[in-house]
């Protein structure tokens, strides 16, 4: 088979956090830039991209055969909440007769259950530019699908998966994003611009599914890599920046210098960055600051000492509390995220925690973000923890952190109730309802222990772990 055309595609989510508006669900595919880029130097292919998201907000029709007509390949990159617009894709692409690639953290860990769905052909696992490049090249007869680390497919009737891959050491081998096949002008509307200048976290956060994916290792590109990146940011109109690594703070010498580079460069964008909480010290805040970076995402999870061991966050309460004085007093934003509910939390611990949240949340320069814990199927927290969860819903399009779809089975059976009402007073008292939008009542009234089908529900859950 030669396949010279593929079709990467960025799928709908159906319960969006935003719809639409600046900073939204909506902005740059950058997984699918950075894949399309890859296989276009290395393997010659040509290669479009079709976002879904952005055509939804612009007004443009949603119609899959269109995207897919031309090509010879489909692929489709998923987390969780992607999962069943990926699928939907895909079974379209098949009816069609073309050859369908899944990849994303949500195939990654159920290789097998997507593959038995009949139309999916392949998986690629994890970081995928090579493990795509060389599937292009065995579609091409280049080379033994067998020899390819890091692939699943089905072989006889039965699921092959392959050797894990080798991840790529050198970061700036890495042709930067296609930035040219996606309307970057459009993109600039509605979103900051998103960037990696490494990837991996060698943490072990128990509830963290990103670690697993970039498999605990951690790498860096160059500065001038990244200022390169910047630049076309700049040039195609985008005045602020959203740095996604899981730390950025990681290597605070490595940090301090990148920082230094960037105000060097006098790019005239803002900065958003992610650190561990205890990531920070006064002198490479201030570097930062100085070039631009003006909020600071970090992982609180709870401020209570047993559940942070619990979570295996490798951080105590008191700098938690040291650092949110160190950013609020140096004029940095704050944007904690906080965690409701991890296995073997008791009601007062969720009451404590939620005054916390209330009280600090409703400081200037915080920004609260509330999630739910949320048990990614296949992932390590699902195959250590899950036992001691209640799934309320395995509809996974709502597998978006901020649902509940599972509860503790230690809060009781009043569990839900007091997550979402905790949930809904923090973003009243905190006037953060736009990033913390409150629950349907419709599904609330679904995933109600007063439900008929609780404990079905239950059953259910128990079966998906086992």
């Amino acid at each position: 088979m030669t396949a010279q055309k593929l079709v990467l595609i960025k799928p709908e989510v159906a319960f969006p956090v935003k719809k639409q508006g600046y900073a939204g669900d909506v902005g740059i595919p950058l997984g699918l830039l950075y894949l399309a880029n890859y296989v276009r130097a290395y393997n010659g292919v040509d290669v479009s991209i079709a976002d879904h998201r952005l055509n939804r907000v612009l007004g443009k029709p949603i119609i899959t055969a269109e995207d897919v007509r031309n090509a010879d390949i489909v692929g489709v990159g998923a987390c969780t909440s992607e999962s069943p617009g990926m699928l939907s894709i895909l079974r379209q692409a098949k009816t069609l007769g073309k050859t369908t690639i899944a990849g994303g953290l949500y195939p990654t860990f159920n290789a097998e259950e997507v593959l038995r769905t009949g139309f999916v052909d392949y998986v690629v696992h994890g970081e995928g530019e090579a493990g795509l490049s060389k599937l292009i090249k065995a579609l091409n007869g280049e080379m033994k699908l067998e020899e390819i680390k890091g692939i699943s497919f089905v072989k006889d009737g039965r699921i092959v998966r392959n050797l894990e891959k080798d991840l790529i050491k050198d970061l700036n081998s890495i042709p930067l994003p296609a930035y040219d096949l996606v309307p970057m002008e459009e993109y600039a509307k509605f979103s900051p611009a998103s960037i990696y200048a490494a990837r991996g976290c060698p943490m072990a956060c128990e509830f963290c599914t990103l670690n697993e994916l970039w498999e605990y290792k951690y790498r860096k590109r160059s500065f001038e890599n990244v200022l390169q990146e910047l630049q076309l940011f700049k040039e195609a109109g985008f005045k602020r920046v959203h740095f996604k690594d899981e730390t950025i703070t990681l290597n605070r010498k490595w940090c301090a210098e990148l920082f230094k580079e960037i105000e060097s460069a006098n790019l005239g964008m803002s900065y958003k960055v992610k650190s561990r909480i205890n990531g920070l010290d006064e002198p490479l805040l201030q570097q930062m600051m100085r070039a631009g970076v003006d909020t600071i995402h970090s992982g609180i999870e709870s401020i209570s000492q047993r559940t942070l061991d619990g979570m295996s966050k490798q951080v105590n309460v008191k700098s938690i509390l040291d650092s949110f004085e160190l950013m609020l007093s140096n004029g940095c934003q704050v944007n904690p995220v906080y965690m409701f509910s991890w296995m073997g939390e008791k009601p007062e611990d969720l009451e404590a925690n939620s005054l916390f949240i209330q009280e600090m949340g409703q400081r200037k320069g915080v920004i609260t973000y509330v999630s739910f814990i949320t048990p990614h199927p296949g992932s390590n927290l699902v195959n250590k923890l899950g036992k001691d969860l209640r799934i309320l819903s395995t509809d996974y399009a709502r597998y978006t952190h901020k649902q509940p779809v599972a509860v503790p089975y230690s809060l009781g059976d009043d569990g839900i109730r007091l997550m979402v009402d905790h949930y809904h007073r923090i973003g009243e008292v905190c006037d953060m309802q736009d990033v913390n939008p409150r629950i349907d009542p419709v599904y609330l009234e679904e995933i109600s222990p007063s439900n008929e089908t609780w404990k079905d529900r239950e059953v259910l859950g128990e079966l998906a772990y086992s």
